[in-house]
């Protein structure tokens, strides 16, 4: 009994331990962080599946906190509810085992920390059917008694010839550059305007301003008519009591008198009652590949990309504004990158006071 606590307690350590890096270091590999996972699947013990995934859990939670308590809500609600997910999913990993508390979690659509995510990293091009496959192969050698600590050795050897020898998604058409700076946001604005090249198409990144900004929406719509711009800016629009994402494209024609901003993305999934609700919201996507903030986390956003038809980019739109120094961008680069790679698309990230997306060519789908 005292070896399986003292073994769960090291797996338990080495879940953040590991975390911390993998996912906020950009030269640790993403799939480091899964490693706590299998050690809980290998041991077997109720108390080592507990202690693997609340060890998994325990810094996307605190990510989630501060997140939450950056954009208003209350501390004595957000860090005790995020304490109680963490336990209460260590529960029911030691009841249910590690890959069928994963499945029950990742049929939450909003859930933000599925270790399918991690999985994904060491799959790419093998599409969601292949991630589906995989995680199979795995819940069907957790429940597996003797050999299961071989069978675990053959998959990882496996996964891990898969991830070097498989080929490198395609590169973006979409290229990054650092948002220019401004003391103020108007300031701003006015660097991100006259650094864009005359004709050209950009994203800017997520809630830029709000729907019902009409200075801010008259600001770049003067832009695009004046500089002959293609415009995608993420808006935060109004939904049934709550913010939901956006993305509008403004150019000379729906700036034009009379005419409105034309909607080339809805987020379809948020956080329940700040953006978004339970589940999936009415979605309009006149533009393939877009992706709001939160949904870059989610498997099912991805599932909904992969069947909604062919496209050749994937960008995601982000603000950070309530993380403070926290490095999410680097999370969320990763996260969204390994699913990218898994369905073998190009991706690339516009962040609202970091980086925006510039493209030259003039025609864009939509």
């Amino acid at each position: 009994m005292t070896r399986n606590r003292t073994l769960a307690a090291l797996i338990g350590l080495a879940g953040p331990a590991l975390a911390v890096p993998a996912f906020f270091h950009e030269a640790v590999p993403f799939w480091c962080a899964g490693i706590p996972l299998l050690a809980g699947i290998w041991a077997g013990t109720r108390i080592a599946r507990a202690a693997a995934m609340a060890g998994w859990l325990a810094v996307p939670a605190a990510v989630c906190a501060i997140g939450l308590t950056g954009i208003g809500h209350a501390v004595e609600l957000v860090w005790p509810g995020a304490v109680l997910a963490v336990m209460g999913l260590a529960v029911l990993a030691a009841l249910t085992g590690l890959a069928a508390a994963t499945a029950v979690v990742a049929l939450v659509p909003f859930f933000p920390a599925s270790p399918l995510l991690v999985l994904a990293d060491v799959l790419p091009g093998a599409g969601i059917p292949g991630l589906a496959v995989a995680a199979l192969v795995i819940a069907v050698i957790e429940i597996l008694g003797r050999g299961r600590g071989l069978l675990l050795v053959a998959v990882v050897a496996l996964l891990g010839a898969w991830k070097a020898y498989a080929p490198a998604p395609p590169a973006s058409t979409w290229a990054g550059f650092p948002e220019p700076p401004g003391v103020t946001e108007r300031g701003r604005w006015i660097g991100i305007r006259d650094f864009l090249p005359v004709g050209a198409a950009a994203v800017l990144g997520e809630a830029v301003f709000r729907a019902e900004d009409a200075s801010a929406l008259n600001f770049w719509c003067r832009a695009a008519e004046e500089r002959d711009l293609t415009l995608f800016i993420g808006v935060t629009e109004t939904w049934i009591g709550t913010d939901r994402g956006a993305v509008w494209r403004l150019d000379r024609e729906s700036c034009a008198p009379g005419a409105s901003p034309v909607v080339a993305a809805q987020a379809w999934l948020g956080i329940p009652g700040v953006t978004g609700d339970v589940g999936p919201m009415p979605w309009n996507g006149a533009v393939p590949g877009f992706l709001v903030c939160l949904e870059a986390f989610l498997p099912w956003s991805w599932v909904r990309l992969e069947t909604g038809g062919p496209f050749a980019d994937v960008v995601v739109i982000s603000n950070d504004g309530a993380f403070g120094r926290l490095p999410v961008p680097v999370l969320r680069r990763k996260a969204a990158g390994a699913m990218a790679a898994l369905v073998g698309v190009g991706i690339a990230h516009a962040e609202t006071g970091r980086t925006l997306l510039l493209r030259a060519e003039r025609r864009v789908a939509g």
